[in-house]
């Protein structure tokens, strides 16, 4: 069923900066060290399996599983089998936003829960969505010209609507993007981009136009947790991945923001029990 995708291992396809298809191996798959997102991810495994470390959270991702890595993730693969093979679109935030806009009656919710970012699927599932993933490929390769960039956005929001309806049967999670999620999707992006530098919530309601109580109130209702712990939650683990790095607790509680060391050390150890030091020593066990 696979059998052209698999001979693309390790090969890629792009109209712009914007969007990529990327057909992978484990090889391709391999890193030396974690990363940061700068964009969306959508994936689908053709075989084989992996174990994916994202945000510090490890995800095995098997055959026939859909996956997405969203921005801003930090993402470490840890191992492999020797078989792993995977397709993915790489897509800019501008192109995504792009995308959203157009498919404001069948929004990917599934997308955003990256509490769970895989989604099994049937074998017949996964041959639908493989072969407009292969037609894609194909206008992707052909020489640009006036239609090939429509031709493209219309087929991947067929495959983003067909995610929608396979999520909506299998997980019953999906419902229409309401004002208030909009809002707390925009807290998420803000708290993303400035996270180092902002760790109140009074800073990102006045950014939304809102009081700190109700946006605090109105990111737990969605998303089961106040803004600050969400807060915290990136600060805690963009502070696991520098110690995990050669940087000195000093150097780390500088690029986070924190008025000396001390309170860097304080603030880490409310939060996870134990010192920057201690982390980083059973890191390195």
């Amino acid at each position: 069923m696979y059998d052209r995708l698999l001979e693309l291992a390790d090969k890629s396809v792009s109209i712009d900066d914007n969007f990529a298809m990327v057909s992978g191996s484990i090889n391709l798959f391999e890193q030396e060290c974690p990363i940061h997102t700068d964009r969306n991810y959508i994936g689908f495994c053709l075989s084989g399996s992996g174990n994916v470390e994202i945000n510090l959270k490890t995800i095995t991702i098997s055959k026939n599983d859909l996956f997405f890595i969203a921005r801003h993730s930090i993402v470490f693969n840890k191992e492999s089998s020797d078989d792993f093979r995977y397709v993915f679109f790489s897509i800019s935030p501008e192109y995504m936003k792009d995308l959203l806009n157009d498919l404001r009656k069948y929004p990917p919710v599934f997308l955003a829960n990256q509490n769970k970012p895989t989604l099994s699927l049937k074998d017949e599932e996964m041959e639908q969505l493989m072969t407009i993933f292969n037609l894609m490929w194909k206008h992707m390769e052909e020489e640009q010209n006036e239609h090939q960039r429509d031709i493209v956005k219309h087929l991947l929001c067929s495959i983003l609507i067909n995610i929608h309806r396979l999520a909506d049967r299998n997980k019953n999670i999906l419902e229409s993007i309401s004002r208030k999620e909009e809002m707390v999707r925009k807290f998420f992006n803000l708290v993303f981009e400035n996270f180092k530098e902002a760790k109140d919530v009074s800073f990102y309601a006045d950014k939304l136009c809102v009081s700190p109580k109700y946006l605090s109130s109105l990111v737990k209702k969605v998303v089961g947790q106040p803004a600050k712990e969400c807060i915290d939650y990136c600060v805690i683990l963009e502070s696991k991945l520098m110690l995990r790095s050669s940087c000195t607790i000093q150097e780390i509680s500088q690029e986070l923001n924190f008025p000396n060391q001390s309170f860097f050390g304080k603030y880490f150890k409310k939060h996870t029990g134990m010192s920057p030091i201690n982390y980083r020593k059973s890191y390195l066990k």
